[in-house]
């Protein structure tokens, strides 16, 4: 049996977070767990290296027969150093708590390797071009001699024990500090072909949860809305006031194509109707610009870690004809939205005289919108 010691005490201030980023929750689990089930299914025993501010709140999800809790110190190296004082089998697998998708074959690779080597490193290929820049001089060098170091990384236990005991300097991670202290001895490199980012930003949350909890990159809204057509109010579509003789009737301004676009994403995401945001009995929304609404409801979009793929949307009226504007409510609202031209389509038809809409007692507007995962 081996030991996986889980470095979980960094304060991950980047992270910009109001709590420890091993704390961040992820289908209602904190992100250290995700590391901590992946070994322990494996049959790892477990030394979980914590924060003294996270004891109490990491307790509630740990078993303590089968994980151990150290608590960390004021460095990386300090936290290591005191977990690997408890650890009781001949190999340790250093891995940090902020790579939530460490997977079981990876682990697995590296125990086969540990069965000829003392210390393994678990890698990712470079793709991109490497430079180096010193002096302001630019050199290119050849990618495939450099790659990207993970963890877990993996040791006899004995040795690297001894090496973070006797280490006074600061190394980048732990199989640096090996090799300086056992310079003539070959870490053997594993390559991870399979995400294992390390959670460091605010955008890196979003990658692992799409990973973590399955979401489907695209997501596909749609929504239908009419209004009557009424005299003495201005006619506002896209964001646009359009020469006629009537408007529309609404508690806000009544854009009904904005609605329709602003209402689908909000059912791309199943977020309810605009109703529930901006309900027609609250008289602080009364007259309200639906182009508010539309980017209020797109940044609500943004914060779920979505952006607008393209708009597909098509306003129903006898009269006016609106082809003359089509160019300017799409640069509205590509302007209000940050988004390009040629992702948002505008067209306009009539009802053939038909219903409200062919009588010219209403305007209707109907969109499909398609969001992408960033």
């Amino acid at each position: 049996m081996n030991t996986a010691l889980i470095v979980a005490a960094g304060a991950g201030s980047r992270a910009q977070l109001n709590q420890s980023k091993v704390l961040y929750l992820i289908n209602h689990k904190p992100l250290f767990m995700y590391s901590v089930e992946a070994f322990l299914e494996l049959g790892f025993k477990i030394v979980l290296v914590v924060s003294k501010n996270d004891l109490n709140e990491i307790q509630n999800y740990i078993n303590p027969e089968n994980v151990v809790i150290v608590i960390g110190g004021k460095t990386r190296s300090e936290s290591v150093k005191f977990g690997l004082k408890v650890v009781q089998t001949p190999y340790v697998y250093i891995h940090d708590a902020a790579r939530p998708l460490i997977t079981k074959k990876a682990i697995l690779e590296i125990e086969k390797s540990l069965q000829f080597h003392d210390a393994v490193l678990l890698a990712e290929r470079l793709t991109s071009s490497l430079k180096r820049v010193e002096h302001n001089e630019l050199s290119s060098l050849k990618r495939d001699a450099y790659v990207l170091a993970q963890t877990p990384q993996a040791f006899l236990t004995e040795k690297i024990r001894y090496a973070y005991i006797r280490n006074e300097d600061t190394y980048e991670d732990d199989i640096s500090l090996y090799q300086a202290f056992y310079p003539e001895e070959k870490v053997f490199v594993v390559y991870n072909e399979d995400p294992n980012l390390k959670v460091t930003y605010p955008i890196d949350f979003q990658y692992v949860k799409m990973h973590l909890e399955k979401e489907e990159p695209m997501r596909i809204g749609h929504s239908f809305d009419i209004h009557q057509l009424v005299d003495n109010r201005p006619l506002i579509l896209g964001g646009i006031q359009i020469p006629y003789e009537k408007g529309l009737l609404g508690h806000s301004d009544a854009d009904v194509l904005l609605h329709a676009i602003a209402e689908a994403m909000l059912g791309a995401l199943s977020l309810g109707d605009l109703g529930t945001y901006y309900p027609d009995t609250n008289p602080q929304f009364k007259d309200i610009n639906s182009m508010r609404i539309l980017k209020e409801i797109y940044e609500m979009i943004r914060q779920k870690g979505y952006i607008v793929g393209n708009i597909d949307s098509t306003v129903y009226a006898e009269l006016p004809k609106l082809n003359p504007y089509i160019t300017q409510i799409k640069q509205n609202i590509s302007k209000n939205l940050n988004i390009l031209e040629d992702q948002i389509a505008v067209k306009a038809t009539t009802y053939e005289k038909m219903d409200a809409i062919g009588e010219k007692k209403a305007i209707a507007a109907e969109a499909v919108v398609l969001l992408k995962k960033v």
